[in-house]
């Protein structure tokens, strides 16, 4: 059942259901992984021309995520009506998205001051540049900086649509752990970008992903790396 830009998945005949019901009741379902990806052409690029370094990565991170359905699985409640009685009652479903957007923190100040911001995703990169530049120009650095999460859960998704990309250009990271939004997890994809460094006259920056291991497995990330890669190279 297809609706505002979700679907929700028929839980029987899912071809990850036993995968999920394995890893639903772990206290800690999610799993992470850091790898290198060679950023060359992306980063050279961005020196050259002056423009934005931090775009072009964002844009290959969103368009790898929403080119693998298993990162815009999701696991929320929905309110369905008993057919015999007519009431009502919250049940877990899997949901697959569309499309999802990005959720970033954008730095405004000093002491590592930052206001978050919804990216949304488009496949032309021009388009995407141009809408993600707009953005980030109309951020003030009085308002609250988790106005964009704020704004986003109390929406029709209740931010559930969307991934959390986060950057430390400062650091060149070889792993992290994050944050659990519950007990079971967090409830999206979170993803960290660490600083370009320097090797034998190619460039690399630390990418981090954290994921549901029922809903994504480790094959499903060698395909996120591997277009993440594709994709700076192409810009």
């Amino acid at each position: 059942m297809q609706k505002n830009n979700r679907t929700i998945i028929d839980y029987n005949t899912w071809d990850r259901r036993e995968n999920y019901e394995f890893f639903k009741e772990f206290l800690n379902p999610c799993y992470s992984v850091t790898c290198e990806v060679e950023c060359t052409s992306a980063f050279e690029n961005s020196k050259r021309d002056k423009s934005s370094f931090f775009i072009k990565y964002l844009y290959a991170i969103l368009r790898a995520v929403n080119e693998i359905p298993e990162l815009r699985y999701r696991v929320e409640r929905e309110r369905v009506t008993d057919k015999e009685s007519g009431s009502q009652n919250e049940e877990e479903v899997i949901v697959l998205y569309e499309t999802v957007s990005a959720i970033t923190p954008i730095s405004v100040g000093p002491n590592g001051k930052f206001h978050s911001v919804n990216i949304p995703y488009s496949r032309s990169f021009d388009e995407f540049a141009k809408k993600a530049g707009e953005i980030i120009l109309k951020i003030s650095g009085e308002t609250n900086p988790y106005a964009a999460e704020k704004s986003a859960k109390s929406g029709p998704h209740q931010y559930m649509d969307m991934v959390l990309v986060a950057a430390n250009p400062g650091l060149a990271f070889t792993s992290m752990t994050c944050t659990q939004s519950s007990v079971q997890g967090n409830r999206k994809p979170l993803i960290n970008v660490g600083k370009a460094t320097c090797r034998e006259g190619k460039y690399h920056i630390p990418v981090f992903i954290s994921v549901h291991h029922g809903l994504c497995d480790g094959y499903h990330l060698t395909q996120f790396y591997r277009l993440v890669e594709k994709y700076l190279g192409e810009l």
